[in-house]
Formats: C-alpha cells, sequence, structure tokens
C-alpha cells in the first residue's frame, strides 16, 4: 500500500461529538468515492493499546484537490484525543486508498444507500462525487440516527438532496423524542417492513450499506428479508475506536 506524506490543516465539529479532521491532499493520491485510507500520527502526545494507526473512509470527493476529509465519533481514544489537540501543520502519514466500496457503473440500476451515523461518510463522498460528474443513478439515500443533534453532514446532505434530481434522501431520528430539536420526519428503525414501504421493488437496486457493526447486521438483515438479490448487497462496518 503506498504511503504519503500530509499533515493535519483543519478539523471542526459536524454533529455533537463528532468532529471532522482535514489533511493536505498529497500529490499523486489518486482515489475513488467511497474508499478508505490508514492514518498514522507520528509521536502522538496520547497513546493506548491500539496505537497511532487507524483506518478512516474519505468524506472528501476525489475532485477535492486540497484537502483529505474524515470524520468520526470523538469516543475519547488516544488517537483522536491526539487529533483533537494536535497543531495545524502537524505531520501524519497517508497509506491508501483501498476498499471497492464504489458506486457500481450502470446507471439503469438503482442504488439505496444506507448509513448508519457515522457510516455517513463514504456516502459524503459518493454523493459529492455523482454530483460533480452528473451522473445519472437513481439513488435512494436512507440515514439513521437517534437524534438530528447526532447526524453528520445533515443540512449539507438536505442541500445535496436539493441539487440533484435522482437523490431521494430519508433521514430517520429513532429517539427523535431525546432531542431538543423539533423533528416532523421519520422515526422508525430500517426494517424489512420499512424498506419494501419505501423502496417497493428489492430486487432491482444494489444495496450499500454502512455504520456500526451491530447496525449493518440488523439492516442486512432486513435488506435480505425484504427481498434483495443477496448479490446487490454490499456493507462496511465501522467499528468504534
Amino acid at each position: 500500500m503506498p504511503r504519503f506524506p500530509s499533515k493535519l490543516i483543519d478539523r471542526f465539529e459536524v454533529a455533537d461529538g463528532t468532529m471532522a479532521f482535514a489533511f493536505e491532499r498529497p500529490a499523486g493520491f489518486e482515489f475513488t468515492a467511497g474508499q478508505f485510507m490508514t492514518i498514522t500520527l507520528p509521536n502522538p502526545p496520547y497513546n493506548d493499546e491500539k496505537g497511532n494507526r487507524r483506518t478512516f473512509s474519505i468524506a472528501s470527493p476525489p475532485q477535492e484537490a486540497r484537502h483529505l476529509l474524515i470524520a468520526t465519533r470523538m469516543t475519547g481514544s488516544a488517537l483522536k484525543r491526539s487529533l483533537a489537540e494536535a497543531p495545524f501543520g502537524t505531520p501524519v502519514s497517508i497509506f491508501g486508498p483501498s476498499g471497492c466500496f464504489t458506486l457500481h457503473e450502470d446507471a439503469g440500476m438503482p442504488a439505496v444507500f444506507v448509513a448508519g451515523g457515522i457510516g455517513i461518510t463514504p456516502f459524503r463522498s459518493l454523493l459529492r462525487d455523482v454530483a460533480t460528474r452528473r451522473l445519472s443513478h437513481r439513488i435512494i439515500l436512507i440515514y439513521s440516527n437517534r437524534t438530528p443533534e447526532g447526524a453528520a453532514f445533515y443540512q449539507e446532505l438536505v442541500e445535496i438532496a436539493g441539487e440533484l434530481p435522482n437523490l431521494r434522501f430519508l433521514p430517520t431520528m429513532t429517539k427523535a423524542d431525546a432531542s431538543s430539536q423539533p423533528w416532523t420526519g421519520e422515526r422508525r428503525l430500517v426494517s424489512a417492513e420499512f424498506l419494501r414501504e419505501q423502496i417497493g421493488d428489492m430486487s432491482a437496486p444494489i444495496f450499500y450499506l454502512a455504520g456500526p457493526p451491530g447496525l449493518v447486521a440488523a439492516v442486512s438483515k432486513a435488506v435480505l428479508e425484504a427481498g434483495a438479490d443477496p448479490s446487490h448487497v454490499q456493507s462496511e462496518e465501522f467499528e468504534g475506536y
């Protein structure tokens, strides 16, 4: 796997408890929307048993020349604390890209993206890429969170949906009653019934599932119960490190 030198250039909050980190995009680092990379932070101020190296989906699209963006829940791990406190300009090593969680080429086949929590990151890259290249794929994005406050990139996704006529955005907030923000939208878990109701013909789309392991397992089961072709289901699990 190729290694590229880079440095931390920005960070900002994208939801309650979730931060985005931007790294200078190295010359020659080419990737496809939906792929991931591994970041190593030399000599971090904090250490734990998991070390100074982690893998993250790339949240920025391939057309973004200035930086590579990741986003992560701030769980308190040593690496995340180190990134949160490191001064801008801190050097890092980037390994990658890797992964095949990428959009199929046949625009005649619809796509269903199902994201849980921070699993939205590869879909942000994919949707920005679709918008820039003006692809004609029909896409449904189902985005499940507990509350609106915890939904990373939510407002940006609303704006992207307004720009893409072939994108249908279906957010669901499963614990909206605990939110300080009003929510009048969907509140259900992503079940087989929910999928059949929202999608209709489950045999037609390619399904892309991303999020915490428990959610991915539950949604994978629901997708198959609802009638999806098992060969049309791709998934990526996001561990909570």
